[in-house]
């Protein structure tokens, strides 16, 4: 069957074709904030090469705001248009250095002088984002034994972390492993963003008139 997959969580995304236990194509874009202007060109190019679309899976972060947004949009109008089941994984769940890991942990920065903190077993989000402090990132990581990455350009302060970024090959790989029935019920699941914290909103002052 044909699988597309769409990361877009990181400044460089990626879009997959699987079919049949085999990659088909894999394009990559570049982006630091406007992924809607250089996703939609290599997403053409590999819905033409699609022969019937059976999965679509989404990078659901967390990462870039707008970003992982954007893909998601994207993986709705797709699935709308083509008739496709559509299902959405944790990003980290599919990071190019942690291949053939049955476990790790990835931490990252949150802003506002936050960290967070998450960890996969066996391809799974087993501990989804957890945010703090420095030094309760830090605390964390010296209690952990096994290897950290990071989705950051650099590793964060609190930890020796390996920066990675996730790719859309892996998230195809990842769910040509699904089974029928267990496609079903992620696929009844909306897909929604994973959030680090909730979005940050402030309301407008009302316009004084004279």
């Amino acid at each position: 069957m044909d699988i597309l997959a769409i990361e877009s969580s990181a400044p460089r995304g990626s879009l997959a074709l699987w079919r049949d236990g085999q990659l088909v194509d894999v394009r990559d874009f570049q982006s630091e904030r406007a992924h809607n202007s250089v996703l939609f060109a290599p997403l053409d190019v590999l819905l033409q090469q699609a022969e019937e679309l059976e999965l679509i899976v989404c990078g659901t972060g967390p990462g870039s705001y707008s970003g992982v947004r954007v893909g998601i949009a994207t993986a709705i109008g797709v699935s709308l248009a083509r008739g496709a089941p559509l299902i959405g994984m944790p990003s980290v769940c599919a990071l190019s250095h942690a291949q053939g890991l049955d476990r790790y942990a990835v931490c990252g920065d949150a802003r506002r002088g936050s960290w967070w903190w998450s960890v996969v077993e066996n391809g799974r989000l087993t501990l989804p984002p957890v945010v703090g402090t420095l030094d309760e990132t830090a605390a964390a990581a010296a209690a952990w034994t096994g290897h950290i990455f990071t989705v950051d350009a650099v590793s964060p302060p609190c930890c020796a972390a390996t920066p990675t970024i996730p790719k859309a090959e892996i998230l195809a790989a990842a769910a040509a492993g699904f089974s029928k029935s267990a496609v079903a019920r992620l696929a009844a699941q909306p897909v929604e963003p994973i959030y680090l914290s909730a979005p940050f909103v402030t309301v407008s002052k009302q316009p004084v008139f004279a």
